[in-house]
């Protein structure tokens, strides 16, 4: 199992333990773009999805509610 994999696994299993920059990885790895917005908050696109999944990132990080909010938009997929 590579480093990726074992990455997505970890995600699928508990979002909240991955650091921001673990979890722009894995939304990119499932073809998610990200786009800076104004401000604190970022944006990610995905072209199978309609809505746009915006996380708002003070000091390097994003809270919990976000990281299991990306987890349901990549379960959309």
């Amino acid at each position: 199992m590579t480093k990726k994999e074992k990455l997505v696994d970890k995600f699928l299993e508990n979002p909240s333990s991955l650091k921001y920059s673990q979890l722009v990885y894995v939304l990119e790895y499932y073809g998610f773009i990200q786009i800076q917005a104004k401000g604190s908050h970022v944006k990610f696109k995905h072209p199978k999805l309609n809505k746009d999944l915006t996380i708002p990132l003070h000091n390097k990080e994003c809270k919990n509610f976000y990281k299991q909010l990306a987890k349901k938009f990549v379960e959309g997929l």
